[in-house]
């Protein structure tokens, strides 16, 4: 992994060949002390394993995949949970047939390269698990 930090909490990270994408985001929030951020990023990784959440079942249905794929689009946040940062990554990606295919990035390696733009939230808002939903939501201060 190579990066630059910028302005105002905004880094620019390329991931390399062969790197897991939301473990290298963690590490990289655990080095750098990194407890709330939201990212994007566009490249290519290879083998991706992609899930769709039902909160009627309350579970993932895992999907993995084989071959080289191209991003179109990866978003994501970062948040703590039980004291850790926890990466929660959504994308779009494309086949050599330009087929589209998309969900929660469980996880996957990169392929050719992956640049990715992090911004840190200066801020450490935790996640905590939700019996209602089943899933890992931040806890927030204010209700509309």
């Amino acid at each position: 992994m190579r990066y630059s930090k910028l302005n105002n909490g905004n880094f620019l990270i390329r991931l390399e060949k062969g790197e897991r994408v939301n473990a290298s985001i963690k590490r990289f929030c655990e080095a750098h002390r990194i407890s709330n951020a939201y990212f994007i990023a566009i490249g290519s990784i290879e083998d991706p394993v992609l899930a769709h959440y039902r909160v009627d079942t309350r579970a993932y249905k895992e999907k993995p995949m084989k071959g080289i794929f191209e991003i179109t689009s990866l978003i994501g946040t970062v948040g703590l949970f039980e004291g850790s940062p926890l990466v929660h990554s959504h994308i779009n990606i494309s086949d050599e047939e330009m087929r589209a295919f998309g969900g929660h990035l469980v996880d996957t390696d990169v392929s050719a390269g992956v640049e990715l733009v992090l911004k840190d939230l200066e801020s450490s808002k935790a996640k905590r698990h939700s019996d209602e939903i089943g899933l890992k939501l931040f806890e927030l201060d204010e209700r509309m």
